[in-house]
């Protein structure tokens, strides 16, 4: 390396940040005193070791956005970047191996719409990624909210239905979405948001549930009818109850309990009064004289 590219510092801190196949290559700026300082960006391939320029050539930014360049995302890649300023150059860094199928950061699926039924759950979600041309599929973890046992479905749709579930029941689960590589199986994304819905009730538990509701108001009507009735009776008990029974005055009962005591006689004699009147003759004047 000539003496001139020596005197310009290397960029620092390069990474690569890949999210749902947009990929940017990062490094940290440059400072010294001498002007503005300008970066250069080139890649290889695993399979054809030759570095080529891509459109991130001199360029004032310290990023380098690679997502729509001729890189296939199925192609292991390596970068470097330089510092340039005038004729002046630094050191190469170069990136570890990236292939944007295994190393992308795949975002969780987003949750539309749930149908619920008394026996299943419809879920309509949207994919993180759109327009690719490799294998993506769904993995959904679901479970009754009650207990930690996990299911798992796998589907190529992004509607799916979770059945043979109880009615009335709350159920739990989380999305996401795997991408398809050719060095191992799958690269699973992150897992959405828990989300809960309960599943309704059937048609046959409403029919019980209105006879049941029903029947307990026959119940209550005729429970508040009887029980007025035995109200009033009660009233009646109770106020037979608190009322002292009549009881002769102990005298006048063995007045009357006297045997030589004549009721009749006493009657007669102290009750009744003998009338007395004087005889009135009627004269009758006989006409003329």
């Amino acid at each position: 390396m000539s003496q001139s590219a020596s005197q310009l510092p290397a960029p620092q801190n390069v990474t690569i940040d890949s999210h749902n196949f947009y990929n940017l290559l990062r490094w940290a700026p440059v400072q010294v005193e001498k002007g503005p300082v300008f970066y250069t960006v080139q890649y290889k391939t695993q399979s054809y070791d030759k570095w080529g320029e891509i459109n991130c050539t001199h360029i004032a930014e310290t990023k380098c956005n690679f997502t729509s360049t001729e890189i296939q995302s199925h192609w292991i890649t390596f970068f470097r970047v330089r510092s340039e300023l005038g004729d002046m150059q630094s050191d190469w860094v170069e990136t570890n191996a990236f292939m944007a199928v295994k190393d992308t950061i795949v975002g969780p699926p987003t949750l539309k719409s749930v149908d619920s039924k008394s026996d299943s759950l419809l879920l309509n979600f949207l994919p993180p990624l759109r327009n690719v041309n490799f294998k993506v599929e769904y993995h959904v973890h679901y479970w009754e909210k009650s207990t930690d046992v996990k299911k798992t479905i796998i589907t190529l749709n992004t509607l799916v239905k979770l059945k043979n579930l109880r009615q009335l029941t709350e159920y739990c689960f989380q999305i996401q979405a795997a991408v398809e590589s050719s060095l191992r199986p799958y690269n699973c994304g992150l897992l959405s948001n828990t989300s809960c819905h309960q599943t309704t009730m059937s048609d046959g538990t409403k029919a019980g549930y209105i006879l049941l509701i029903f029947l307990v108001t026959i119940f209550v009507v005729v429970g508040v009818v009887m029980g007025f009735f035995y109200l009033g009776n009660f009233n009646e008990l109770i106020k037979a109850w608190s009322q002292p029974s009549l009881k002769i005055p102990s005298h006048f009962e063995e007045d009357l309990n006297d045997p030589n005591m004549s009721v009749s006689e006493d009657w007669e004699n102290t009750c009744v009064e003998v009338e007395h009147w004087d005889s009135l003759s009627v004269v009758s004047r006989a006409e003329g004289s």
